[in-house]
């Protein structure tokens, strides 16, 4: 016992304090990249991050000496509460890094910029990149988008060709601000691409350095600030998002009752009570409590059915937990806003629908060769796939075979299940339409058995 309580003692002295305590902003516009990835790429062996989820104006940096940003998207601007946020933090020693590019439409982070010297053109680079000074030297990994224009208080760290900027810092008050292309950082959601990590870091951490942090005090996210009660809803948005939320509110007080029609059931116990407004168009994600929806998806008000597909998508999630489906988990829940579309009249529906399949018989014509099961199965053929599996249930076992199925898994599924397989979906299918249903998906090249599941015995015999 004594040797181990020393080995305990001596790894907790050796393990790394960290040095850095970054807020990866996403106030100003939500990424899944920012959301986390940035830092297991760049900051995971030094530090630690949170998310900021409010309005940047209300961000508390006490105890943070690193604050990235994005340049943002034109409809939630960096107000003056945002700048005065980023000014002050600069001049305490802290360290901003803005990764942003010059647009036809210019981000909002240029505007930011420009009171520190610098301008963001749409203009692209040219390659071979050349690192200077510190990073004099080093291997220049660089994906697309634009030059930098600096005033002389900036020192350049990384130019074209034709010896543009593409990065540079300079000092403001006691702390440092770095300007970068975002074509230098990794993007992808699942942090795949660390793309010059080897020097990102060090830059990242002896900039960082300039202010001293207490890594023994909690180093807490901050989220949004204003939250209201709409019925048994949560609506959850800050300072930017606000405008949106009431039309959003709307669009899922007009789907849920439909929801409700299409699934035969209500959502699973404890589901659906938030939703987060998001400050982007690029979707939204759901906890099964909590569903977050992206304030202009779809150039949302302009365009309705988006909005309607993708609430009824998140919010579908509520109904399908706290068994995901085995392999159309993403695909159920889209179909299930092609239905609430199809009922509000929207022809966009079966488009959707229809564009879908076709892309699936593009890979198979039949529908009836390629496994969906299978790894590395298209995308494509698993999506257009499963509509096509859908529609043919309700054509032989409807009218409401969607209905049916949800309320014969709720039904099966005792709580404490632990997994759902295709098996036991196919299974759930079957006494939902009171046939064994086996054969017809293995028709369809689909590797599904009876024998595999407890729930076999439940299959509808012949």
């Amino acid at each position: 016992m004594q040797l181990l309580m020393l080995g305990i003692v001596f790894l907790a002295a050796s393990a790394p304090v960290p040095t850095v305590h970054s807020v990866s902003d996403i106030s100003q516009q939500f990424t899944f990249y920012m959301d986390g990835r940035f830092h297991r790429q760049y900051l995971q062996d030094v530090g630690k991050d949170v998310r900021n989820w409010g309005s940047l104006s209300k961000l508390d940096l006490s105890n943070a000496n690193l604050l990235i940003l994005t340049g943002g998207d034109p409809r939630i601007p960096y107000d003056a509460g945002a700048c005065q946020t980023i000014d002050a933090f600069l001049h305490g020693g802290g360290t901003v890094l803005m990764m942003a590019d010059g647009a036809r439409v210019p981000q909002p982070g240029a505007a930011v910029m420009q009171r520190y010297g610098a301008e963001l053109p749409d203009i692209k680079p040219k390659r071979p990149f050349r690192g200077l000074d510190q990073l004099e030297g080093e291997e220049i990994n660089f994906r697309r988008g634009r030059v930098l224009t600096l005033n002389e208080d900036w020192t350049p760290l990384i130019v074209d060709a034709k010896e543009r900027p593409v990065l540079a810092r300079r000092q403001v008050g006691a702390g440092h601000l770095l300007l970068g292309s975002r074509g230098l950082f990794g993007q992808k959601p699942d942090a795949s691409d660390p793309i010059n990590a080897d020097w990102v870091q060090p830059l990242l951490v002896t900039a960082a350095s300039t202010k001293a942090i207490d890594p023994k005090k909690k180093h807490r996210r901050t989220w949004v600030e204003h939250r209201r009660e709409v019925g048994p809803l949560m609506v959850e948005y800050h300072d930017g998002t606000e405008r949106f939320a009431d039309a959003i509110v709307e669009v899922y007080h007009e789907v849920r009752p439909h929801l409700r029609h299409v699934t035969g059931v209500e959502p699973s116990p404890g589901m659906i009570k938030n939703m987060l407004i998001l400050p982007t168009g690029g979707g939204g994600f759901s906890s099964g409590a909590r569903i977050a929806i992206g304030a202009w998806w779809g150039k949302f008000p302009e365009s309705r059915y988006p909005m309607v597909e993708l609430i009824s998508h998140e919010a579908g999630h509520s109904w399908v937990l706290p068994y995901a489906e085995p392999l159309w988990n993403e695909p159920i829940a889209t179909y299930l806003g092609i239905l609430v579309g199809r009922r509000l009249g929207m022809p966009e529906a079966d488009e959707t629908l229809k564009r879908q399949i076709a892309k699936a018989r593009k890979l198979d014509p039949d529908l009836d060769a390629i496994n969906p099961l299978e790894d590395g199965a298209p995308r494509d053929l698993i999506w257009g796939k499963t509509y096509h599996v859908f529609e043919e249930l309700e054509s032989q076992h409807g009218p409401g075979s969607m209905a049916k199925y949800f309320q014969a898994k709720r039904a099966l599924l005792e709580p404490g299940r632990k997994g759902y397989s295709m098996d036991d979906c196919v299974a759930v299918w079957s006494v939902a339409a009171g046939e064994d249903l086996f054969p017809w998906f293995q028709s369809m090249a689909f590797d599904v058995r009876p024998e595999r599941t407890d729930l076999g015995a439940r299959v509808p015999n012949p």
